[in-house]
């Protein structure tokens, strides 16, 4: 029994620990990821491959990435030039024993690697010195560099053109968001990619063809500039719209609920949580007729719930969101009537939860 009692404990807190250091990237890293994504987005859009390298585990991630980047992530696309130069065991045992170890990374880029290819170098601390040599010698090449490491690898990330830090010295988790960093580049890097060859964005804004001076940009809607908050689930109905489309194509259940959550309570809580089981989005439509507390607040409140993927400030109803987002599923309270018959017009279906506090 006490050893079942130990097993838990350590699931437990590793789970736990994991959720808070993905926490700590989304408050922290945000801004950096989106460079990282439009870097490798923005090379593979002008025709340009990536290279990988890493040591130990860190290789596996590096053949990981290179693997969905190559292949297939979530959607059919055209595939990516993306190796990881850690699978070639008769290059690196050749280059190591002539060159040395320092050597197996770098002598690869230099014979691969041309001008405008990315080089992604993974390394948890960022001191191994065949990963930092790889660096260099894509600089040679005229490359641009992507680090992933954690709060040790300095050194690497000052050597880098963008650079995902993660705050962690714990190289388990390091690695694990190492890994959902790769997913996320591939995501976006396939979207782009999708979009691109449909020959239709549906709103989504691409990077550059690889013209030369040409801005580059990022997936997705233009933020809007009287955002009410700082968080990134604030967003307005046109760049919702937007994001829709791409929840459509990636099989994503978009949920709805519309409150004034106003002084949240735990029943808030727990109705906003049954909500976001229904589906894989959860947005919420803001009311703002009658509340006590500023908009902003509880924006920012709502946005701070895991659950809460989005969150919409509407006027006087959300019948308009509705019709224009069209969520596969609509969480209404008991009681409260609605326009349904549109909800169920468009092929969505209507849940009914508990009535909310006021």
């Amino acid at each position: 029994m006490a050893a079942h009692v130990l097993t838990q404990q350590i699931i437990a807190h590793a789970l736990r620990d994991g959720a808070r250091v993905r926490q700590a990237v989304l408050e922290r890293c945000l801004d950096d990821v989106a460079r990282a994504a439009t870097l490798v987005a923005e090379a593979t859009a002008g025709g340009r491959k990536i290279l990988l390298v890493g040591n130990g585990s860190s290789a596996a991630d590096a053949q990981h990435i290179a693997a969905e980047l190559a292949g297939r992530f979530a959607r059919e696309k055209a595939p990516v030039p993306a190796l990881a130069l850690t699978l070639d065991t008769s290059a690196i045992t050749q280059i190591g024993n002539d060159f040395g170890f320092e050597q197996i990374f770098a002598r690869q880029v230099r014979a691969m690697g041309q001008p405008g290819d990315v080089l992604v170098a993974l390394s948890t601390t960022g001191d191994h010195p065949n990963v930092l040599a790889a660096i260099d010698a894509a600089r040679d090449r005229g490359m641009r560099v992507l680090g992933l490491t954690g709060t040790k690898g300095r050194e690497l990330a000052s050597m880098c053109d963008v650079c995902v830090v993660i705050p962690s010295t714990n190289r388990a988790r390091i690695h694990e968001l190492h890994v959902t960093i790769g997913h996320v580049i591939c995501e976006i890097v396939e979207a782009h990619r999708v979009a691109r060859e449909a020959r239709s964005a549906g709103g989504l804004r691409l990077v550059s063809d690889g013209q030369s001076g040409a801005e580059p940009a990022v997936l997705g809607p233009v933020p809007s500039s009287d955002r009410l908050t700082s968080t990134s689930k604030d967003l307005s109905l046109s760049e919702l719209v937007a994001l829709r489309e791409r929840w459509r194509a990636e099989g994503r259940l978009v949920v709805w609920m519309t409150g004034t959550f106003d002084v949240l309570q735990a029943t808030h809580v727990t109705a906003l949580q049954t909500a976001s089981r229904l589906g894989d989005v959860l947005v919420v439509g803001l009311l703002g007729a009658g509340a006590a507390s500023p908009t902003a607040d509880r924006v920012a409140l709502l946005s701070a719930l895991e659950a809460v993927d989005h969150v919409l400030v509407l006027g006087a109803s959300g019948s308009e969101a509705i019709a224009a987002l069209k969520p596969d599923v609509v969480c209404r309270p008991e009681a409260l009537a609605g326009d349904d018959d549109v909800v169920r017009g468009y092929g969505g279906r209507v849940e009914r939860v508990p009535a909310l506090p006021a």
